[in-house]
């Protein structure tokens, strides 16, 4: 069974468990820290993967160092390293996060612009995506001066560019290439 099947089974499984109990709101705040903790030091999943640290180490680590963390989240690694897949850990807190938000039709959106947007006009293109994928819309900004103008707008793998770096890159190519843009 390929990796990221066996990580959305746990994260789904581990969701409708934590639905169950009323605990999705609480839960999904403390993998969303747990996520940034990870990223930030990458060495603790190592050290929870590792073959030749005994099982009850890595357990007692976890109670010991994550004990900040609710006791759900610490019912999930314990059960990931009872399992022997602590590897997955990161894709599974990511299925969880991913499923989170698809039940609370929440879109995460990139929007990528050559100058800041101001707010009013962050809000209308906020307000238009909203309408458009019918979902709350959470938008995170980028400035990339190098699109010239225009808007670019990343979601779920998806691209929309409306930049004018790509309309110069279009009229380039219909010209045959003959001008130096």
């Amino acid at each position: 069974m390929s990796t990221n099947i066996a990580a959305k089974r746990y994260a789904n499984a581990f969701f409708r468990y934590v639905k169950k109990h009323g605990q999705v709101d609480e839960v999904y705040t403390a993998l969303q820290r747990l996520q940034g903790e990870l990223a930030m030091e990458p060495r603790l999943v190592e050290f929870l993967k590792h073959p030749g640290i005994p099982r009850a180490e890595k357990k007692a680590f976890v109670a010991d160092q994550l004990a900040a963390y609710t006791v759900w989240v610490q019912r999930l690694l314990t059960y990931v390293i009872d399992q022997g897949r602590a590897e997955l850990l990161p894709a599974i807190i990511q299925g969880f996060i991913d499923k989170y938000k698809d039940e609370k039709g929440i879109a995460e959106v990139e929007l990528v612009t050559a100058t800041d947007l101001d707010d009013s006009m962050r809000n209308k293109v906020v307000q238009f995506l909203e309408k458009k994928l019918a979902k709350r819309v959470v938008a995170k900004t980028v400035v990339e001066p190098q699109i010239i103008g225009g808007l670019v707008i990343r979601h779920g793998g998806m691209v929309y560019d409306g930049s004018v770096r790509t309309m110069l890159q279009q009229v380039k190519r219909r010209l045959g290439g003959g001008i130096g843009l």
